[in-house]
């Protein structure tokens, strides 16, 4: 048995095709059988049934791969591990953001690294939740740090520390709504709102306290990731802004934003953690962000 046999039955679990998982590899389709023919004997199990054109993997071939995919992640990461003890210095970095840590911390972190580690190599990603941990768990990314209630908890995630911020309503500065002495649920809805997509528990959260209209379904007119083009939208128009307050920091400190209360009013917080794979290798300039994200992301 070899890793190469391994890949080979990976490929095959995931493309149901030898054809297919040949051509994935790179290999003729008569390599790949006796690769798998000869992980067979090794192991003197079937690990494939081959009906007609699509190709199955036994309960022993499950199995097999299951394991394998956990072998070649160790194997992936003693070879990592010994790179990163050869080189002795910070290489690269990947980090993903989800849309509040992005309109936060992402162009602070890139004049940082710009500034103090120019010889860095470093790549940010953006999207959502689902998305940046199907990237951290591809390895093409170190690091994440996005919205803690809506990222499912799993073993091969490590979670932590948590970040928390205040967030709520924001409009531009001489929007009619300020002119009110009090904002009920139905005066806010007479405007456009916009938002980034919102948590289950959020959602929840929302129509406790203001009521089924305020479920993001029927509030949320303007759904976007992108939170710096609603914020613009929101000093242009007369849009609200339901999301952070730290995002609009430098609107709120130049007057151009403000926070208003719809009643009844509740302090609202979001929690951000940062996630990494469970087990995997840190480089050095993980630690980097760790304690950029520790001093700069808060209140």
């Amino acid at each position: 048995m070899n890793l190469n046999q391994l890949r080979h039955l990976i490929a095959l679990a995931e493309h149901h095709s030898f054809s297919k998982a040949a051509e994935a590899l790179f290999l003729t389709q008569p390599a790949l059988s006796r690769s798998i023919q000869a992980l067979e004997q090794d192991l003197d199990v079937r690990l494939v049934d081959r009906d007609g054109k699509r190709t199955t993997l036994t309960a022993y071939g499950e199995l097999v791969a299951a394991r394998a995919e956990r072998i070649l992640f160790e194997a992936r990461e003693l070879k990592r591990g010994v790179e990163l003890l050869k080189e002795g210095q910070l290489g690269a970095l990947s980090v993903g953001f989800g849309p509040t840590p992005a309109a936060v911390l992402m162009q602070p972190f890139l004049t940082h690294m710009a500034s103090h580690y120019p010889r860095m190599q470093l790549k940010i990603a953006r999207g959502s939740v689902e998305l940046l941990v199907q990237s951290l768990r591809n390895e093409s990314v170190d690091i994440i740090a996005v919205d803690r209630r809506a990222l499912l908890t799993a073993d091969d995630l490590a979670i932590g520390p948590v970040a928390t911020l205040r967030g709520g309503f924001l409009c531009r500065s001489g929007h009619p709504l300020t002119a009110l002495a009090q904002i009920d649920l139905a005066a806010l809805r007479q405007y456009p709102v916009a938002s980034t997509p919102l948590s289950d528990e959020l959602a929840r959260l929302l129509v406790e306290q203001l009521g089924p209209d305020a479920h993001p379904a029927r509030l949320v007119t303007l759904d976007s990731e992108d939170i710096n083009s609603l914020l613009d939208l929101v000093e242009a128009t007369d849009t609200v802004f339901f999301g952070i307050f730290a995002c609009a920091r430098a609107r709120i400190a130049a007057g151009r934003v403000c926070e208003i209360h719809v009643q009844p009013h509740f302090e609202r917080f979001g929690q951000y953690a940062l996630v990494t794979l469970a087990r995997r290798s840190m480089s050095p300039a993980v630690e980097v962000f760790r304690a950029f994200f520790a001093e700069n992301f808060g209140e």
